[in-house]
């Protein structure tokens, strides 16, 4: 029971320093791939917004718009009250 509790203890110990060493590495190497996919993002993006001077493009046109009917006051937004003002 003692062997067994020294051995889990040892390979605990042995895993932390190991991940005190290689973790410095593998953040890097995180950072290092992120920062490469933003910039080809940055890239593509600027790449895209390149045009000569005087081109215009439309990326959305609304459909035409049916022409708006003029209607009365309904008696469903209800009645016209006047009021006075009080000082």
């Amino acid at each position: 029971m003692l062997k067994f509790i020294l051995t889990i203890i040892l390979i605990i110990l042995v895993l932390r320093s190991l991940a005190k060493l290689l973790m410095p590495f593998m953040v890097a190497r995180v950072v290092r791939k992120a920062e490469e996919s933003m910039q080809g993002r940055y890239n593509r993006q600027y790449s895209q917004q390149t045009r000569p001077a005087g081109q215009i493009e439309v990326d959305y046109m609304p459909p035409p718009s049916k022409p708006k009917k003029k209607r009365g006051i309904s008696d469903r937004e209800g009645d016209f009250v006047d009021f006075e003002e009080v000082k």
